[in-house]
């Protein structure tokens, strides 16, 4: 028996067998704990660059930065709001530091600001005049300056280092003296007297007293010389200030308890 041949261009091809479809890919989860602590985030920026509210910001960008930590480690969950928590919590964090320390330094300077000043008690007499300031001083050396009572004082010069006639007249002298002279036409209706207590300079706000008042031309000592109405006396006074300074300013007063002060600019 003879087997028949097999022609190969007439053999039907088996078909092959059909490909399998591939399986999709997972799809992660949704990460709950990187959305609290996207949220977390967020709400303690905005704490954060409140200054009254900035001591709360650091506790809750706290929690977010731990909550985001926990987020990052979880398997098969996104990631991205957790890395977006993380970031913003640890840079407004920074940055609630610097706000904090900001509204503390100015609730101190505002503290001490607005503390009471205490000042030193005053060393002088109840009826020493404070010491005039240099704003009213609208007079100089060379000018005259009339009183209400109609008393005229003339700045005639101011000396450093000066010299009094008489050097036992002053017990001490610890600084430098200075040497102020005036002239006075009293053009009251009353007697002026003229002593130490009558000249006074300043520096800032300390007030000078005169130590020894002499006539310029007779060089008498002035204990309480009285000027009677229509007449004119030139004096000197001298002043003992502390060495390298200068009176800023100088006053004649013609009565000690109530008379009229004039005041001088002694530069």
């Amino acid at each position: 028996m003879t087997t028949p041949e097999t022609n190969p261009e007439t053999t039907p091809e088996t078909p092959a067998a059909p490909t399998a479809p591939a399986a999709p890919a997972a799809k992660k989860a949704r990460n709950t704990l990187g959305l609290v602590a996207l949220g977390l985030a967020v709400f303690g920026a905005l704490l954060a660059v409140i200054p009254a509210t900035n001591g709360f910001s650091w506790v809750i960008l706290l929690g977010a930065f731990i909550v985001s930590i926990v987020a990052l480690t979880r398997k098969g969950q996104g990631k991205g709001m957790a890395l977006v928590a993380l970031i913003v919590s640890f840079l407004f964090w920074i940055i609630s530091i610097f706000v904090g320390i900001a509204v503390v330094a100015t609730a101190v300077s505002e503290s001490i600001d607005d503390a009471p000043s205490i000042s030193a008690p005053s060393t002088s007499d109840e009826d020493t005049d404070e010491a005039p300031a240099e704003t009213d001083a609208i007079a100089g050396v060379g000018d005259t300056v009339t009183t209400d009572d109609g008393a005229e004082i003339t700045l005639l010069s101011v000396t450093l280092d000066a010299t009094p006639p008489d050097d036992y007249l002053i017990s001490e002298v610890r600084g430098t003296l200075v040497a102020v002279s005036m002239s006075m036409t009293n053009g009251t209706n009353e007697a002026i007297s003229i002593s130490e207590s009558s000249v006074a300079g300043f520096i800032g706000d300390a007030e000078y007293e005169a130590a020894v008042v002499y006539g310029t031309e007779s060089n008498e000592w002035y204990v309480y010389e009285e000027i009677n109405p229509g007449l004119e006396a030139n004096f000197t006074a001298y002043i003992d200030v502390p060495a390298d300074t200068e009176l800023d300013l100088v006053s004649f007063k013609t009565d000690l308890f109530f008379g009229d002060a004039v005041t001088f600019v002694a530069k």
